[in-house]
C-alpha cells in the first residue's frame, strides 16, 4: 500500500471510511451509539495526511447548521466547494424505522429555522454547494431497513462501502417533504460513498439533464466522464438530476443569475420543486480558480475572520484529479473493512437502537 501522501484521494478516503466503519461497529458492540464529531475526527485524521484539514474552533450549527467546507482543488486550480453538516442514520427501538433528524431546530433560534433550512442559506456565504455527511453504520445495523429500491441487485440495506457516505442539501430537502417519516431512508437510498465522489477506476455516466439548450461547456460537462473537482460536482449532482427528472413540472428557459468566478456561469434558473434553482445551486460551487480563503489555509494562513467565524474547519482535498499511484483502489485489511464481517453477538432488533 503506498504511503499516505501518495494516495489518490479516493483511496485516503476509503482508508478512513474503513477506520470510521470499524468504531461505529465497535460502539454498536458495546451497545453503545457513536457521536457525528467523533466520526469526523477518525475520518479526517485517518485520511491525513493525503487530505489536509484546518479546524478553526468549536462548530456553529447553532447558528447555521454548518460543520466544514470540504473543497476538491485540481493541479490547475478548478476547486468545488461543499458546506457540511454530519447526520447519523438512526434506527428506532422497534427497528422498524429509521431517521436522519434533517428537521431538527437547533435551541436557542429564535426564528426556530429548521436545520437544513439554514445549512441551504448560508451555503450563500461560501457560493458552496450545500450537503451532508451521514454516517450509517454497517449492514448488520441497517438489517432492518426497508427500501424498495435495488441497486445493482442488491437490497438498498446491503449497499457495500456507504457506512460513510455524502448527499446533497437538496435531495434531503425534497425527502423530508414527499416522504416525511421515511425521509431517511430516501435519503440513504440516493446517499453516495465518500470515495465514490473524489473518484474511482470506473467511468462516471453520464447525466441527462432535464432542461434542454444548455450551453455546449455544460453539456459535455454532464456528458463526459470527469475527475477531480468536476466528478465531485458531477456525483453531487446526478441524484439531483434524478429527483427533478420525476417531478411533473415543466422546466424553465430563465437563466439564474451569474456566479463570479463559477467554472458554468450561464444556468437555467430552473427549481423543479426544490426550494433554489438547483443547477446553479450545485453547480456554483465548481470555480474556475480556487478561492483565496481556501489558498489561505493551502499555503499555511489564517483565512479571514467571515471564515473562520462561521466554520468548525476547511477540508482540503489538493490534487484532486491526480491518478491513483497503485492503479486502483486498496484492498481492504483482513482485520478491516466491518462491511464484510458480523462479529456482534446483539440481535437485530436490540442492536444499535436510537
Amino acid at each position: 500500500m503506498p504511503g499516505g501522501e501518495e494516495m489518490s484521494p479516493g483511496e485516503a478516503l476509503r482508508t478512513a471510511r474503513i477506520a470510521v466503519d470499524q468504531h461505529m461497529t465497535k460502539k454498536l458492540d458495546d451497545e453503545h451509539m457513536w457521536h457525528e464529531e467523533t466520526a469526523t475526527d477518525i475520518l479526517l485524521s485517518t485520511a491525513s495526511p493525503r487530505i489536509r484539514y484546518k479546524a478553526f474552533g468549536k462548530d456553529h450549527e447553532k447558528e447555521h447548521g454548518a460543520d466544514w467546507l470540504w473543497c476538491w482543488v485540481d493541479r490547475d486550480g478548478t476547486t468545488f466547494c461543499l458546506l457540511v453538516q454530519a447526520k447519523i442514520l438512526k434506527r428506532a427501538p422497534s427497528g422498524k424505522r429509521w431517521t436522519i433528524d434533517f428537521a431538527y431546530k437547533t435551541r436557542g433560534d429564535k426564528e426556530h429555522r429548521p436545520q437544513i433550512s439554514k445549512l441551504i442559506a448560508a451555503s450563500d456565504r461560501y457560493e458552496a454547494a450545500a450537503a451532508y455527511v451521514l454516517y450509517c453504520g454497517d449492514p448488520e445495523y441497517r438489517a432492518t431497513l426497508e427500501c424498495d429500491r435495488r441497486h445493482d441487485g442488491a437490497p438498498c440495506r446491503e449497499r457495500q462501502r456507504v457506512g460513510v457516505s455524502a448527499v446533497s442539501a437538496l435531495v434531503a430537502e425534497n425527502a423530508v417533504t414527499y416522504y416525511g417519516r421515511d425521509a431517511g431512508v430516501a435519503a440513504f437510498h440516493t446517499a453516495v460513498p465518500v470515495e465514490d465522489i473524489a473518484g474511482s477506476d470506473n467511468l462516471d455516466t453520464p447525466i441527462v439533464p432535464l432542461t434542454r439548450g444548455l450551453p455546449e461547456d455544460l453539456a459535455h460537462f454532464l456528458r463526459q466522464p470527469q475527475r477531480g473537482a468536476r466528478r465531485a460536482a458531477k456525483e453531487l449532482l446526478r441524484p439531483v438530476e434524478q429527483i427533478r427528472a420525476g417531478q411533473f413540472s415543466t422546466a424553465t428557459l430563465e437563466r439564474a443569475a451569474p456566479a463570479a468566478g463559477a467554472l458554468f456561469p450561464d444556468l437555467p434558473a430552473d427549481r423543479g420543486h426544490f426550494s433554489v434553482p438547483y443547477l446553479s445551486h450545485m453547480l456554483r460551487g465548481l470555480r474556475a480558480e480556487t478561492p483565496g480563503y481556501v489558498r489561505d489555509v493551502m499555503e499555511g494562513r489564517t483565512p479571514p475572520a467571515w471564515v473562520t467565524a462561521h466554520l468548525a474547519g476547511i477540508v482540503l482535498v489538493t490534487d484532486a484529479d491526480a491518478q491513483p499511484a497503485t492503479g486502483g483502489w486498496i484492498a481492504d485489511s483482513a482485520s478491516g473493512p466491518v462491511e464484510n464481517r458480523t462479529s456482534s453477538a446483539m440481535t437485530p432488533g436490540t442492536r444499535g437502537a436510537a
